[in-house]
C-alpha cells in the first residue's frame, strides 16, 4: 500500500500543468490604439505601440526626450490577414488588452465596413468597448503618431484622454464604442462618431510648429448605413441639447460687432413632441447658467440675455435645418416620441419622423448668474 501511495505521488508532477500558458510581462508588446482603414478591396490596420515605462510621470521630473510611438502597418484583404501581417515583424507577442482607442478612417465609413469591425471586436475577447471611437479624414498613422505637449505619452493626449479638453470646451462630446454600439442598433436614434484632424502651425515648441489634435465635425453612421459629415461650424446647435455638456461659449454680436462674450455651464433641456395630421411636431425648452468673460459695449443685463437666448434659439434651429436637409435626426427628437409614443412613432416613421417643420418653438432662459468683478446694469 505504501508503495502505491509512494508511485502515486511521484506521478503527480507530471500530471500538473503548473503555469505553462504565462507570459513574462516585458516579453509583450502593447497596442494601445488600433486604427482601421479600407480602400480598393483591402483593409489597412494601424497598431500604436508605447512604452509603458515613459507614461507614469514623476513629481519635478521633466522628460529630455519625447518618448517614443511605434506604429505597425498590416494589410490584406480581411481584418484577420491585416493582423497576422503585423504579426509577422512583431518580433514578440502582441496583445490588445489595453486598447483606449479605435480610429476608423472616413474610406471605411462610406465602404459601409464599420460591421466588419464590430463583428471581429465581438468575437476577439481582448479589446474592451470601454474604447474610445474616432474617425479621420487625414492619414491614421498621422492622427496616431501626434503628441501632446512637454513630451508626455500620447496617452495624455485627446485620442485616448478626451475628457480632460471636453470639461474646459464642451463643443463635442466624446463617445465611447460601447454608447456608438448601443445608439447605433436603436431604430430611433441617431448614431455618431467624432472626428480628429491634425492642425499645424498652431503651437510651437522653441520655435518649431508642433502639430496637435483637435477635433473637426461628425460622420453621422447608423447601424450600415453612412449618412454624412458634419462640421464643427454646422453643429454649434448640438451642446445645448446634451445632457453631458459642461461649459460652452458663446459670441453675442450686433451688426456683426461683438458685444460680449458669455459662459454657459450644463445647460438643461426637455423635449416635447407633438402629433398633427399625422406629422411629427416638437417644442423645446433649454435653461441655462451663464458668465460675462468680456464685454465690449454698454448694454443691460436684460439686453444680454435676450441676445444670448436668441444666439441660442439661432444655433439650435440652424443645426436642426442643416442636418433635416442631410436627412438627419441631430438631436433625436425622434427617440422622444418614440419613448413616450411607440405607436405614433411606428405609423408614421418612414426613414425619419422628421419634417422641415417639425421644430416648432424653442424655448430659451438664459439667467446670468456670475457678471464678472463688474456689475451689469439692471
Amino acid at each position: 500500500m505504501n508503495v502505491y501511495k509512494c508511485t502515486v505521488l511521484l506521478l503527480l508532477p507530471f500530471i500538473l500543468t503548473g503555469c505553462w500558458s504565462k507570459y513574462e510581462l516585458q516579453n509583450m508588446n502593447y497596442a494601445t490604439a488600433v486604427g482601421v482603414d479600407y480602400a480598393d478591396g483591402q483593409y489597412t490596420v494601424y497598431a500604436q505601440l508605447l512604452d509603458f515605462s515613459t507614461v507614469a510621470k514623476l513629481e519635478g521630473q521633466q522628460k529630455a526626450e519625447q518618448p517614443p510611438v511605434w506604429v505597425g502597418i498590416g494589410k490584406g484583404i480581411s481584418l484577420t490577414e491585416a493582423t497576422n501581417d503585423l504579426y509577422s515583424t512583431s518580433q514578440q507577442m502582441l496583445n490588445w488588452g489595453q486598447i483606449s482607442t479605435l480610429l476608423v478612417s472616413e474610406r471605411l465609413l462610406k465602404e459601409r465596413k464599420v460591421g466588419d469591425v464590430l463583428e471581429l471586436i465581438n468575437r476577439y475577447r481582448e479589446i474592451r468597448y470601454l474604447a474610445w471611437v474616432f474617425s479621420t479624414r487625414d492619414p491614421l498613422d498621422e492622427i496616431l503618431m501626434a503628441t501632446p505637449f512637454y513630451r508626455m505619452s500620447p496617452k495624455a493626449s485627446i485620442l485616448h484622454n478626451p475628457e480632460q479638453n471636453y470639461r474646459q470646451r464642451s463643443i463635442l462630446a466624446p463617445i465611447r464604442l460601447q454608447k456608438f454600439v448601443m445608439d447605433s442598433n436603436e431604430k430611433a436614434k441617431t448614431s455618431y462618431i467624432p472626428e480628429l484632424s491634425i492642425r499645424k502651425g498652431q503651437w510651437k515648441e522653441n520655435q518649431k510648429p508642433h502639430e496637435l489634435l483637435r477635433y473637426s465635425g461628425i460622420q453621422i453612421y447608423d447601424k450600415d448605413n453612412y449618412y454624412a459629415r458634419m462640421s464643427l461650424e454646422e453643429i454649434k446647435g448640438l451642446p445645448w441639447l446634451n445632457k453631458h455638456t459642461i461649459r460652452l461659449p458663446v459670441d453675442l454680436l450686433s451688426e456683426n460687432k461683438l458685444l460680449a462674450v458669455l459662459v454657459a455651464e450644463k445647460p438643461e433641456y426637455d423635449v416635447k413632441p407633438k402629433i398633427k395630421y399625422d406629422k411629427a411636431y416638437f417644442d423645446i425648452s433649454v435653461k441655462v447658467k451663464a458668465g460675462v468673460n468680456e464685454l465690449h459695449a454698454d448694454v443691460t443685463e436684460q439686453e444680454l440675455t435676450q441676445l444670448a437666448q436668441k444666439e441660442i434659439e439661432h444655433q439650435i434651429r440652424q443645426t436642426f435645418q442643416t442636418a433635416f436637409e442631410k436627412r438627419i435626426d441631430i438631436y433625436n427628437l425622434g427617440e422622444s416620441l418614440f419613448r413616450r409614443n411607440p405607436y405614433a412613432w411606428k405609423r408614421i416613421a418612414s426613414g425619419t419622423v422628421l419634417n422641415k417643420d417639425s421644430l416648432r418653438t424653442i424655448n430659451v432662459n438664459v439667467q446670468i448668474v456670475y457678471p464678472g468683478r463688474y456689475k451689469l446694469s439692471p
